[in-house]
């Protein structure tokens, strides 16, 4: 078989078709336990967010917040208590949360007349480092109910947070985005920073130099592309490939990507993970900046090419990354370091254990090192799992 061939016929067998997608959104999975997880760092502190299916298959959403790199965490409580319960909020399309200081925001979608019933966003808000939380208003503007999905959130130092989504406002799925100055109390005008995107990928917020970044999926070609701001988030400079593969390819893969940011002396290096589905080079891949964006280095692949779903961090002792893997029945995660800017990287260390199902794993870096988070299947179960490195 020809490498192309085999290298398609692998990518294929990995993408999800969209009879596929509506099994994944809509009501006819059946889940139980912890299916979605979203975690993030404010200086030392990490809040966790999770989606905590009950029996009767509804999903509550519980936030925990930690002080000590992970060791412990707060008694878990409800962020959506008294608020629209969320649709259907799963790995890939998680429910959101970001923090400065005692305020926090959560973000997720609630039912709709979008398709596999998605819907407008919803947001809740706490004032008290998340002990309380109340209801906080839709930050779309669009008043539509059909789907708002695949958000993003951070925060930044001046204490303002910034959303990104993707809906259809204008009939085709675009890129949108809001700033709170007010911990999520109000929100300013929406602004359309890309009319026709990937459909269903991820996105990823971070905060750079001089305002927030957002890497997302783009549709011609399928690459991923990173937006960022001049000024905080009223301006937006021309988007930039993230890694050039140029991969024409029709349909969605439904995988995202990872940023991080590293001060180097007077620089600050933005760090991605990346993946593309081209034919021949299919995997996961690091790409930095050290111009806010403007240029990025050559993709260099960490993992085989069945390495997808990756996300990285930034810390103390470096950067590092994760991804999961799939083979013989099972998926692993797996982790490299590196102490040179990305430039080298440690061999891939195996995170998870043998005949496991774990998927979509997360990084936070530490004091003491990086923290992860990914979820696993037991018995019909979704568990959160996580591991200090």
């Amino acid at each position: 078989m020809k490498l192309k061939t085999y290298a398609a016929l692998l990518f294929s067998a990995l993408m999800l078709p969209w009879h596929a997608l509506a099994a994944e959104h809509g009501e006819a999975v059946k889940r139980v336990g912890i299916h979605s997880l979203d975690v993030y760092a404010d200086g030392d502190t990490m809040h966790l967010l999770v989606a905590d299916y009950q029996p009767n298959g509804h999903p509550i959403l519980l936030h925990q917040r930690s002080t000590d790199g992970g060791k412990t965490w707060s008694t878990r409580t409800r962020a959506d208590a008294g608020i629209i319960a969320p649709s259907t909020p799963h790995r890939g399309m998680d429910a959101q949360i970001a923090a400065t200081g005692d305020k926090l925001v959560a973000v997720w979608m609630i039912k709709g007349t979008g398709n596999f019933n998605s819907g407008p966003l919803v947001t809740t808000i706490s004032a008290d480092g998340g002990k309380t939380w109340r209801p906080g208003p839709n930050p779309a503007d669009d008043g539509l109910t059909t789907g708002h999905s695949f958000s993003d959130l951070c925060a930044d130092s001046t204490g303002a947070f910034h959303l990104a989504w993707l809906d259809s406002r204008d009939g085709r799925q675009g890129l949108r985005y809001a700033r709170s100055a007010d911990g999520g109390i109000s929100w300013q005008k929406n602004q359309t920073l890309k009319t026709d995107t990937c459909e269903c990928c991820w996105n990823k917020l971070a905060t750079g130099p001089t305002g927030p970044l957002i890497l997302f999926r783009d549709k011609k070609p399928r690459d991923m592309a990173i937006l960022t701001s001049p000024d905080g988030g009223s301006k937006w400079n021309k988007q930039t490939a993230v890694g050039k593969f140029k991969w024409d390819f029709t349909g969605c893969p439904h995988v995202g990507g990872g940023l991080a940011t590293e001060v180097k002396g007077k620089d600050t290096l933005i760090h991605s993970v990346v993946w593309t589905g081209m034919p021949e080079k299919s995997g996961t891949y690091h790409v930095v900046s050290h111009n806010n964006g403007r240029t990025w280095s050559k993709p260099q692949r960490l993992g085989t090419n069945s390495a997808r779903r990756g996300d990285i961090a930034t810390g103390p002792k470096g950067v590092a990354m994760v991804w999961e893997e799939s083979g013989d029945g099972e998926t692993a995660i797996f982790m490299a370091q590196s102490t040179a800017g990305g430039k080298k990287w440690s061999a891939p260390l195996r995170i998870t254990e043998a005949s496991s199902s774990a998927a979509y794993p997360r990084i936070i870096g530490t004091k003491d090192g990086f923290r992860i988070f990914w979820t696993e299947i037991e018995s019909g179960r979704g568990l959160l799992k996580q591991v200090s490195k």
